[in-house]
C-alpha cells in the first residue's frame, strides 16, 4: 500500500543522516527500515506506550510517499488501536503519526545499526 507520510523537519533531518550514514540511497528505504525493524522487534509498549510527540504533530511541510507490505500496514492499525493517539482525519493521518513515533523512538532510543542495516 502507498501513502503519504507527513514529518516534521527534525524528523527529516534525522531520516537524511541516517540514509547518509548507513548508505542507504532514499530516505523510504530508511523508512521502510524502520518500519519493518520496529515491528519485527515487537516492542510496542517501549517504543509507543510513551508520549513522544505533543502538540502540532501533524504541523509539516514534509510529505513523503512510501509503500510498505499490507502486513506492516495492519500491524500499525492495530497499534494504532490499542494505544491513546490524539483522534485523525484519515488513515493516512493515523499511519503518519504511528510512523513518526517510530523516527522519534530510533532519534531517542533505537540502536541505529541494527534498525537501519542493509537488508
Amino acid at each position: 500500500m502507498k501513502f503519504n507520510i507527513s514529518l516534521k523537519d527534525q524528523q527529516k533531518e534525522f531520516l537524511d543522516k541516517v540514509v547518509s550514514d548507513f548508505s542507504l540511497g532514499k530516505i523510504e528505504i530508511s523508512i521502510q527500515n524502520l518500519v519493518k525493524e520496529i515491528l519485527n522487534q515487537d516492542d510496542n509498549e517501549n517504543v509507543f506506550g510513551e508520549i513522544r510527540c505533543i502538540g502540532d504533530c501533524f504541523s509539516t511541510d514534509q510529505s513523503i510517499e512510501i509503500e510498505l507490505k499490507d502486513e506492516l500496514i495492519s500491524k500499525m492499525r492495530e497499534i494504532f488501536q490499542q494505544y491513546d493517539f490524539e483522534e485523525y482525519d484519515s488513515e493516512e493521518e493515523e499511519l503518519s503519526k504511528i510512523v513518526r513515533s517510530m523516527i522519534n523512538y530510533a532519534d531517542q532510543e533505537g540502536d541505529l545499526k541494527n534498525i537501519f542495516v542493509k537488508a
